[in-house]
């Protein structure tokens, strides 16, 4: 407001001293005066020039009088000048590391949130890999509530066990060592980086140890479901064992009270029919009702029947007259283990030996689930021979000797032999005489192994048929069953 007031003031003193000065100057020159010898007319410009001083001295006269900043203005013009600069240099730098700054907070905000984006997912993580823990853990007791179930595999397995827990213990460790190190990163963001790959290889190791648990998890459910299949077989095998005994227990105090009948028979005639020979057999299933178990039962003794007239050589015999004859315990405890549905072998054999002519022929029945014995290919057994070396006789033994093998090891398989024999199965004697002189004529130096082998799936009800192959340097020389050369 002063400044509007001086700038009207100086007009207005400029005005009134100009015109002043006009007036003194035409006075003057009307006047005709003259100042310092000076002609008229110079002297009026003198006049004129010293009003036009006085104007401007007494315009800067009252600008200085009223006015601090047009003094600093007009004597240190360039003091502030120089000041100027600076203060713009000084504020470019400033603006510079402003805009900076702010890149670098920009920066510092993106690498924050990003930093607490991958935290929030570590939790994730972590969180996720204590579930997983703790359905472990849970499925661990699980695990051991079913090793109690048995006994047998606890011991085979404990090793695993102690390894899977002291991994648990381990991931519990890490696990602690994780919620450490996510503290230290939300107290330390400077540092979140190098923090962070660690937190993710632990996770990362952690997962890989988990998945092994699991996968170990997995084995150890699966060894336990086999097992407690074969515990489930062979509880049913001992039951089947069980009522085979107490039936062989009732046929032998049969046939103890017929020792004598069967002493006087031999002294009188020819025995017809031995103890334990088969007279019939056949495989049951698909049976769900003992009605439907009756009527296979009563095929399988009329096919007794038929068997135990030809043996005994009965003529003219009346198709009513009951010949051979069951226990009526065991036609129920047959019917009942027949009537579940499943395969069965069933062979009725002879309780004791009988005579030629004899018409009352008592017998028992053999019974064995239909199950896979061995499946095709299965390598049985296996012995090394050098044929070259032997002869044809020894050579046959060897091989009978490995025959032996096959049928034991038929039987204890799940095989029925054969009462009389002991058997299980025959090998032609043709097949194996020419199976030994194919060996024997290719002369082949050093050992060669021999493997008998089922080239078909074969079951309880059998044939159990074998093959023979000669293999050397792990190669297949000569079959037992291949085909005779045209």
């Amino acid at each position: 407001m002063l400044g509007y007031f001086l700038v009207v003031v100086i007009i207005i003193l400029g005005g009134a001293i100009a015109t002043l000065g006009d007036r003194i100057g035409s006075k003057v020159g009307k006047a005709r005066l003259s100042l310092f010898n000076l002609r008229p007319k110079n002297t009026a410009i003198v006049i004129t020039i010293m009003t036009g001083a006085v104007i401007s001295a007494l315009t800067l006269g009252i600008v200085f009088a009223f006015s601090q900043q047009f003094r600093d203005a007009l004597f240190r013009f360039d003091d502030i000048q120089k000041r100027s600069r600076i203060v713009q240099k000084e504020l470019a730098d400033t603006q510079a590391e402003k805009d900076s700054i702010e890149v670098n907070l920009t920066r510092s905000r993106t690498s924050l949130s990003q930093t607490r984006q991958r935290l929030k997912t570590a939790n994730r993580s972590l969180v996720k890999a204590i579930t997983r823990e703790k359905r472990i853990e849970r499925q661990l007791k699980q695990t051991q509530k079913r090793f109690l179930q048995s006994k047998q595999q606890i011991t085979k397995f404990a090793g695993q066990a102690r390894q899977l827990r002291s991994q648990i213990q381990s991931l519990r460790t890490e696990q602690k060592n994780l919620r450490v190190q996510r503290n230290q990163s939300e107290a330390r963001l400077k540092q979140v980086n190098a923090q962070k790959r660690k937190l993710e290889t632990a996770i990362t190791q952690a997962q890989t140890r988990l998945r092994q648990v699991e996968i170990q998890k997995q084995e150890l459910t699966t060894t336990i479901t086999k097992g407690r299949l074969e515990l489930r077989a062979a509880n049913q095998q001992r039951q089947q064992l069980q009522q085979d005994v107490q039936a062989l227990e009732a046929n032998r105090e049969r046939l103890e009270k017929n020792v004598e009948f069967l002493l006087l028979g031999l002294r009188r005639g020819t025995i017809a029919i031995r103890t334990g020979q088969v007279l019939a057999s056949a495989v049951i299933q698909d049976i769900n009702s003992k009605a439907d178990a009756i009527q296979a039962i009563n095929t399988l003794l009329t096919q007794a029947r038929q068997s135990a007239i030809a043996l005994s050589n009965l003529a003219d015999l009346p198709n009513e007259q009951q010949v051979v004859q069951m226990r009526q315990s065991d036609v129920e405890r047959l019917a009942l283990r027949i009537g579940d549905g499943k395969s069965y072998v069933v062979k009725i054999l002879a309780a004791a030996s009988y005579l030629q002519g004899e018409r009352t022929i008592f017998v028992v029945p053999q019974l064995a689930a239909n199950r896979v014995i061995y499946q095709a290919d299965t390598r049985i057994a296996r012995i090394s021979v050098q044929p070259a070396q032997v002869s044809d006789e020894q050579l046959l033994l060897q091989i009978e000797q490995l025959l032996r093998v096959v049928n034991q090891q038929a039987i204890v398989a799940g095989f029925l032999p054969d009462p009389l024999t002991g058997t299980v199965g025959t090998f032609r004697q043709v097949d194996l005489f020419r199976f030994i002189l194919a060996l024997k004529d290719r002369n082949d130096p050093g050992p060669v192994d021999i493997i008998a082998i089922t080239p078909n799936t074969v079951l309880t009800a059998g044939p159990l048929a074998i093959e023979l192959i000669a293999i050397k340097d792990q190669q297949i020389i000569l079959r037992s069953n291949a085909p005779e050369p045209s």
